[in-house]
């Protein structure tokens, strides 16, 4: 009989993506400006040709909790907002760093003048999914600050801002793509694509 002895075989253990641990470390107090997060934005578009958007949507999830927990800082949150493609990703991201957390007045302002500012220089690889979110505040003061980034915005881009507007009705927002639709109109030369886009998504709002 055999009188050796077998130490038991440990289960492999699961190694976490390496953009786990970027995210976790990226808006860690970071008081900076936005251009810190230079190397985060590239790791992460990196990453997301072999991540799904179930992963990625993780990814995010656990940077909430994050925040919430007073591990780290909103600023964590840009990564997502700036870096996926995933509408719902990028729209989720952009209202929770833009209205979604108890921050000061004045830190708010910045914030959505930051993602506003993401808009207009186009940083946010969907940021149609960022004027979305902005517009689904319900601020009047954030609704002046996208009514001059209509105009700039791809038909796609459109399409995007009349879904999500669509998944969430309020009379706020069915002005805009009222007024939106009434600029479109007295435009010199017609977009009869975005045209159609925001009447179709007026019609929805109004059922």
């Amino acid at each position: 009989m055999s009188t050796h002895v077998f130490a038991p075989r440990l289960a492999a253990e699961r190694i976490p993506h390496p953009i786990e641990a970027v995210l976790a470390e990226a808006g860690h107090r970071v008081r900076r400006a936005s251009a810190d997060l230079t190397p985060v934005l590239v790791q992460y578009w990196q990453a997301l040709p072999h991540a799904a958007v179930e992963e990625r949507t993780r990814w995010l999830a656990a940077t909430l909790a994050r925040v919430r927990n007073g591990e780290t800082t909103t600023r964590a949150i840009v990564a997502h907002a700036l870096a996926d493609a995933d509408e719902g990703i990028v729209f989720a991201a952009a209202a929770h760093y833009a209205g979604a957390h108890p921050i000061s007045i004045d830190r708010r302002q910045a914030a959505v003048g930051e993602a506003v500012d993401w808009i207009r220089r186009g940083l946010a690889l969907n940021r149609g999914a960022v004027f979305a979110a902005l517009l689904s505040l319900g601020d009047a003061s954030v609704d002046e600050m996208l009514a001059g980034l209509r105009l700039i915005l791809t038909h796609a881009e459109i399409e995007v801002v009349c879904r999500q507007a669509a998944a969430r009705p309020s009379r706020a927002t069915r002005t805009f793509l009222a007024e939106w639709l009434e600029l479109l109109d007295a435009c010199e030369e017609r977009d009869a694509v975005a045209r159609a886009t925001l009447a179709g998504a007026l019609v929805t709002l109004s059922n």
